[in-house]
């Protein structure tokens, strides 16, 4: 365990992090019912200042455990014990050694077989690491804990006072009265060195099975040793080494490996040989009697004898056969696909207005489509007869009538409606706005052509509306609503002079 972290603090003209700011919930704990017994020990307004903050700026750091083992420390020193680890579900964990346990509260130095009784009464209240209840730690220095004391020797292993082991091949001793262990060296009784004599052997010491403590020497047997060297087989052939009963050396022999050898290659059966670019040749399973390797077999390679639209066979320099070469550009659109020469220009047949084109650059098919925008057209502005489509074959023209009055159109107009002294104020439509009136010489009369339409009503509606009566009294009543307008064909006339009555249409103009 590290020491215990000092409070942070924040730093001058920033503003500092709240529980609302970040996930504070770790510490919240140093405010929590928990620590209540040390709050008024330790007063821990700075320490959960400090645990927000580092909560805010470094997340996911483990800071926050710091904060809390630092006021928790602060409270065991008080001689307040909290065991606040458990309340963090896992999130600021301890682990301790196999062979000691973790505590909240431990003594600030933990008693040993050495220390005295007043010294253990005088220690603090730590967090750490402690020997397991039963047991104490033999010495400073040891990191062993003990049932009883009495000695430790080289391996770390507690011995009674009297107890006699083996350790690194000696013989030792706990001895009486805390004076330590003694150790002696282990006897052997050494065997008469052996005389190695066949071929490939050689003599070895190693450790007595029987005795590990002690050496044996024998023979043993290293193919290394032996003067037979093994051959070289060729390629296709592996070397293969038998072992004779009662014989160190092996027997040598190449047998086949079952492959197939072009060059300086082998494969395997099923796997494919390059043998030339026209011909496609894989190893065959089956072994040829005379060279025991096994055959291959190969085909002629097939060609391609078309291409996809747009593409054409040319012929392939140091190739078999002739390859396809993109000669034309292709583009797919829903109404169809369209195979292009470079240079081309062809127009979307279900849609005037778009153009597909095609050219070659740097050997490279590029492919553009090309979509005309067209000016607004206003076929009311225009003479009867008069419109045609532009040379792109796309948009429209025509010839303007001219005149600059508003077309033919229906506005509204708020009028008073009375009938039998009732009356209301009600929102009507009139009909107002220019018609195309003009002279034009007629091939099939053979004379001039008059033409005259005026500006009326097109779709009228029955509208019922309540009039307001003198006296709070009132009554329904029904008119004609005027709901569109359109040019119309009529004789050339004066209009009639406007009714006045409340069922009267507006004037309409010619």
């Amino acid at each position: 365990f590290t020491s215990p972290r000092p409070a942070t603090t924040t730093p001058v003209g920033s503003s500092t992090p709240t529980p609302e700011d970040c996930d504070s919930s770790l510490c919240e704990l140093i405010k929590d019912s928990l620590f209540t017994e040390c709050h008024a020990l330790v007063p821990p307004q700075q320490y959960y200042d400090a645990c927000v903050f580092d909560s805010c700026v470094v997340p996911n750091s483990g800071m926050e455990c710091a904060s809390l083992q630092t006021y928790a420390a602060l409270c065991a020193h008080e001689g307040v014990c909290i065991d606040w680890r458990n309340h963090t579900q896992g999130a600021c964990p301890v682990t301790c050694p196999s062979h000691r346990e973790y505590r909240a509260c431990g003594p600030a130095e933990e008693p040993t077989c050495g220390s005295s009784s007043s010294l253990q009464n005088d220690t603090g209240l730590v967090e750490g690491c402690f020997c397991p209840e039963g047991t104490t730690s033999y010495a400073p220095g040891f990191d062993v804990c003990v049932e009883f004391c009495g000695c430790v020797g080289p391996d770390d292993v507690p011995r009674k006072f009297g107890e006699r082991f083996e350790f690194d091949c000696k013989d030792c001793v706990c001895l009486e009265g805390g004076r330590g262990i003694i150790c002696q060296p282990r006897k052997c009784s050494q065997k008469p060195l052996s005389e190695c004599k066949e071929d490939g052997t050689y003599l070895v010491t190693e450790v007595n099975p029987d005795d590990t403590c002690c050496t044996i020497t024998s023979c043993k047997c290293n193919a290394g040793l032996c003067r037979e060297k093994p051959p070289v087989c060729s390629l296709g052939f592996e070397l293969k080494s038998e072992m004779v009963p009662g014989r160190c050396c092996p027997l040598y022999s190449c047998v086949p490996k079952n492959v197939c050898v072009v060059g300086n290659a082998e494969y395997q059966p099923g796997s494919p040989v390059y043998s030339s670019k026209c011909q496609d040749c894989v190893c065959t399973g089956s072994r040829n009697s005379t060279t025991q390797l096994n055959v291959i077999s190969c085909t002629h390679v097939p060609c391609s004898t078309s291409c996809s639209p747009g593409y054409e066979l040319v012929e392939a320099p140091g190739e078999c056969c002739m390859k396809c070469e993109q000669t034309h550009c292709i583009i797919n659109q829903p109404s169809g696909q369209y195979i292009l020469k470079p240079g081309d220009r062809k127009r979307d047949p279900t849609n005037n207005c778009t153009f597909f084109s095609c050219m070659k650059t740097n050997n490279q098919f590029i492919s553009s489509i090309s979509n005309i925008t067209c000016p607004e057209f206003d076929a009311s502005a225009c003479l009867p007869g008069s419109v045609t489509l532009m040379p792109n074959g796309c948009c429209r023209k025509c010839i303007l009538r001219n005149e600059t009055r508003i077309p033919c159109s229906t506005i509204p107009v708020t009028k008073e409606i009375s009938h039998a002294g009732c009356s209301k104020l009600v929102t009507m439509n009139y009909c107002s706005g220019s018609c195309g009136t003009f002279a034009m010489y007629s091939a099939e009369a053979q004379a001039l052509d008059h033409r005259c339409t005026c500006c009326k009503e097109g779709r009228t509606s029955q509208r019922k509306v309540v009039l307001d009566c003198p006296h709070g009294g009132s009554r329904d009543y029904t008119y004609t609503h005027i709901e569109s307008c359109l040019c119309q064909d009529t004789m050339c006339k004066l209009p009639p002079t406007p009714g006045t009555g409340p069922t009267a249409l507006p004037p309409s103009k010619g």
